[in-house]
């Protein structure tokens, strides 16, 4: 039996509730051509991850919004995987105190005391600005990985806000969940890091009490471009790169080794630093002291 057609002022995805006013029948709603992203919606084609979170805005009250890592993914900043994750799975949805917090099996409802500039919106997305997400995240995540959230939103590439900005929006806080945390990832913001990876290196050397290095340094041999490293300790001419999965191929790996003899042709000497090296932070650390303690 051939389908009815669905009416076309239906987007590609849709609450029944929609569908029924326009006289969808409910057996057409239970077809297989159409998913259910969620309960009380379908779908004609598979959903992207804004996409999902506007269906489930188009469920909930209007004053409600995404909050925290959900906020900060949409934001572009970097989370630990497991946070993600577990946020995609199911957002971060929240509204202004004194409401109450929304009670649906897909989301997480949260209940959050604001200032009237909390909120903004990405993408026809209602959700807490980049200042409020850095500030909520403080509650979740360590020191490394909020400091690689912060550097993301000050990259200098394309910064989405200020030092200052953030600097203010943890004031405002106080004493929230998180503050001590925000207070000390402040003082190591970089808008110069380029990788969640480099931001959380950098954390981790300055927190061992090492010096703290200088990110993303171009060197050069007289006018002729070498090299932008990831890391550098200048005066004692060692660079430290963060070499993620990408540099297992063979054609990058050909060029690490080229720009490796180059600097040190120089008078460089080069660290590498990859995902393992995480798993003992103090032989990374040791490591590091003793290719100090050599210059």
């Amino acid at each position: 039996m051939r389908r009815t057609d669905l009416p076309s002022s239906l987007p590609a995805a849709f609450l029944v509730g929609s569908a029924r006013e326009l006289g969808v029948t409910a057996g057409r709603l239970r077809a297989l051509d159409l998913t259910r992203p969620l309960h009380g919606a379908r779908s004609r084609e598979p959903l992207g991850e804004l996409d999902t979170l506007r269906l489930i805005l188009e469920r909930v009250p209007d004053h409600a919004f995404f909050c925290g890592p959900t906020a900060a993914a949409i934001h572009g900043m970097p989370l630990p995987r497991s946070l993600r994750d577990a946020a995609s799975a199911r957002p971060h949805l929240a509204v202004a105190l004194p409401a109450n917090r929304i009670r649906r099996p897909e989301i997480v409802g949260r209940a959050l005391g604001l200032h009237d500039d909390d909120v903004a919106e990405v993408d026809g997305i209602r959700l807490t600005t980049p200042e409020r997400t850095w500030v909520d995240l403080g509650g979740a995540v360590a020191v490394g990985a909020l400091v690689a959230a912060g550097d993301a939103l000050l990259d200098r590439r394309g910064p989405r806000t200020t030092r200052e900005a953030l600097a203010e929006a943890h004031a405002r806080a106080g004493r929230s969940r998180g503050a001590v945390r925000r207070a000390e990832a402040l003082t190591l913001l970089d808008d110069g890091a380029e990788s969640p990876r480099e931001s959380e290196l950098r954390v981790l050397l300055v927190r061992a009490g090492l010096p703290r290095p200088e990110t993303n340094v171009v060197i050069r041999d007289g006018r002729r471009f070498v090299a932008r490293v990831d890391l550098l300790y200048r005066d004692a001419r060692l660079v430290m790169e963060y070499d993620g999965d990408y540099h297992r191929d063979p054609g990058q790996w050909s060029r690490d080794q080229s720009r490796r003899a180059e600097l040190e042709s120089l008078g460089y000497r080069v660290t590498v630093v990859t995902a393992r090296d995480f798993d003992d932070p103090g032989a990374l650390i040791r490591r590091i002291r003793r290719l100090l303690s050599r210059f």
